[in-house]
């Protein structure tokens, strides 16, 4: 993953801690997802569910969903905080410096 935005070199992780957010988010997304599973796997199989290889579908998801959504809820999170607190003015700074030293510091024309 990278440090800063490719587009405007905001640092992605603001202050310590940051990314318990992802965490969180992605926790509650592969819950979610595990939860979908079971219930949809349960009513199409019932009254004779197999438990184990719902168990073993169940297990799978645990270790493959969050692996394979971290960077698209560290993205999320990413904007979610933006959104919730903006960049302070030496974040800006800092983020202008990062254009500037990678030569693409001219003016934003959106902005």
């Amino acid at each position: 993953m990278v440090e800063r935005c490719p587009g405007c070199g905001m640092r992605f992780e603001r202050e310590e801690g940051f990314f318990l957010g992802v965490y969180f988010l992605n926790i509650t997304l592969t819950q979610v997802v595990l939860m979908a599973y079971v219930a949809i796997v349960f009513v199409l199989t019932l009254p004779d569910a197999p438990l184990a290889a719902i168990l073993a579908g169940a297990a799978a998801i645990a270790v493959v969903v969050p692996v394979a959504l971290y960077p698209a809820c560290r993205t999320l999170w990413a904007a979610v905080h933006l959104g919730m607190q903006p960049l302070e003015p030496a974040e800006q700074a800092d983020a202008a410096a990062f254009r500037f030293e990678r030569g693409d510091a001219a003016p934003d024309p959106d902005r």
